[in-house]
């Protein structure tokens, strides 16, 4: 069975957005789900959105790159050239809403 992760607590600017906060309402409601149901992939797709709206939308408020994080050297000597900047800025933005063990998965 799925753990549910100890969160942490988003910036006040997440939850002033209406979609920041949704996307962590229904995030919360996903993991609760998914703790009991092996096969429930629904917190990974919240995961995913919520990454990709605080790239477009929310792009200064993400955090710089990660000391010592194979993912972010991954994107930062591909991001330009291979056009994977967005991706880049997702991955940094799931430790707003992720612990650092989770958020550096993807």
């Amino acid at each position: 069975m799925t753990r549910v992760p100890d969160l942490p607590v988003p910036p006040p600017f997440m939850w002033a957005c209406r979609e920041c906060a949704h996307f962590l309402t229904e995030l919360g409601i996903a993991f609760t789900l998914a703790a009991g149901h092996a096969l429930y992939d629904g917190s990974v797709r919240c995961q995913l959105l919520l990454a990709a709206h605080l790239a477009s939308r929310h792009a200064g408020d993400v955090p710089d790159r990660h000391q010592d994080c194979a993912p972010c050297d991954y994107y930062r000597q591909r991001a330009e050239t291979q056009g994977i900047e967005d991706l880049w800025l997702e991955h940094r933005a799931r430790d707003l809403f992720l612990p650092a063990e989770d958020a550096r998965l993807l």
